[in-house]
């Protein structure tokens, strides 16, 4: 748009010199001002970006030459179009800025990916440092051509076409400026978005790992106060209840006999409490994909196992103990009757059940369906209501689905 207003102010300015110079309109006029915008159009075609000439395609440089050359040639034989070569000159100027204006611009727009993906940094960048010398030769030619377009014209006409060359060159090299601060701050933009993609992404994988810490510390806490309970809590009743009893038996009043019948069954049902409040904590202190780790260690010699793990963070302790139990003995199994070298273990949280598959690429499998330990698992599943399949097709396969109820 910036580059579509200072053509127009220059269009304006060229038209408005060509009438007061020549006021006698004729056909020539609208011939100039028809092929002016022709040039202007097409140029604008083949570079809309504003690029220097090193941004630019092969197959937009040579119809932009073209144009060039053929403006340069109409305006030598019509004296009318000479008086718009501050157009050319000004699209000349976008292609070839001055290089200690904007060398780092290039870079910029390099780094954007405005130069040509076959063209190598070393490349550009030696390009760049001819640049002046380029510049030269097409400002020279340039600057020339109103000497030669306009020869029939009055030297004051001739030195006003110069000066609408200088405010070509200021207008183009605002707007090359503008275009590269442009890009500059799109580069900042995406890079800003990318960094705070990545930075959300790490978050995420931070806030994961910290919940995966608090929860083994959490497994690791309660495992440590069950421990504490059944040492001292629970040894600390079992004497009690003994010596309560001890007492009972050699007790001769009749009017102690209830009391000491009552301590002893109050000492026994906090027993009991305590007990399943220890195994609870226990069971709820289990880690199953540590348990499967540490179970994976007596195998990982002879077999290449892979873990895929995706289940959350409450898992009933029943459906641990049969994961873990199905595990084991499939790993057993795997290691007398089949000869694989690889084994797949995948545990996975669905919305509405829970899902264990192992399998194997053995080829050799003998007894699949048979055995105590096949029977085994079949029975765990099966108090949980669960599904259990068995395949020794493409390897020995284990199939496991545990519904989300309350076990």
């Amino acid at each position: 748009m910036t580059a579509l207003l200072d053509k127009l102010i220059l269009f304006i300015c060229c038209t408005l010199l060509l009438y007061i110079q020549i006021p006698d309109a004729g056909l020539f006029h609208v011939l100039a001002i028809l092929t002016t915008i022709i040039f202007t159009s097409f140029c604008g075609c083949c570079n809309p970006d504003c690029l220097f000439w090193h941004g630019l395609s092969r197959q937009n440089r040579i119809p932009l030459s073209a144009l060039w050359l053929l403006f340069a040639g109409i305006s030598l034989c019509l004296s009318e179009a000479g008086f718009f070569l501050p157009l050319l000159f000004y699209e000349i100027t976008i292609a070839f800025p001055i290089h200690s204006l904007h060398s780092s611009a290039f870079e910029s727009r390099q780094s954007l990916g405005s130069t040509p993906k076959s063209l190598p940094r070393e490349l550009g960048q030696k390009q760049l440092e001819n640049q002046p010398k380029r510049s030269l030769i097409f400002y020279s030619a340039s600057c020339l051509l109103p000497f030669l377009s306009l020869r029939d014209a009055s030297d004051f006409c001739v030195w006003i076409v110069i000066l609408l060359f200088l405010l070509a060159w200021i207008l183009a090299m605002k707007t090359s400026r503008l275009h590269g601060m442009e890009e500059n701050l799109r580069l900042l933009r995406d890079s800003t978005k990318e960094y705070h993609l990545l930075l959300q992404q790490k978050n995420k994988n931070l806030i994961e790992k910290q919940n995966q810490e608090i929860h083994i510390a959490t497994l690791k806490e309660r495992n440590r106060i069950a421990r504490e309970i059944h040492d001292n809590v629970g040894h600390m009743l079992s004497r009690s209840i003994l010596q309560a009893g001890a007492l009972s038996a050699v007790n001769q009043q009749e009017n102690l006999k209830e009391p000491l019948n009552g301590l002893t069954m109050t000492l026994s049902s906090a027993m009991t409490s305590v007990r399943e409040s220890v195994h609870n904590l226990h069971d709820d202190s289990i880690d199953l994909k540590g348990a499967l780790l540490e179970l994976f260690s007596g195998f990982s010699e002879n077999y290449l196992i892979r873990l895929d793990y995706d289940m959350g963070h409450y898992i009933p302790a029943s459906v641990k103990y049969c994961f873990i139990s199905i595990v084991k003995e499939a790993l057993s199994n795997m290691s007398r009757h089949s000869n694989g070298s690889e084994i797949s273990i995948t545990l996975r949280e669905h919305p509405s059940l829970y899902q264990l598959i192992i399998k194997d690429n053995g080829t050799n499998i003998a007894q699949c369906h048979s055995g105590m330990g096949i029977a085994n698992m079949q029975e765990r599943i099966r108090q949980l209501n669960g599904t259990f399949s068995l395949s020794a097709k493409d390897g020995f396969q284990i199939f496991a689905a545990v519904p989300h109820e309350n076990h």
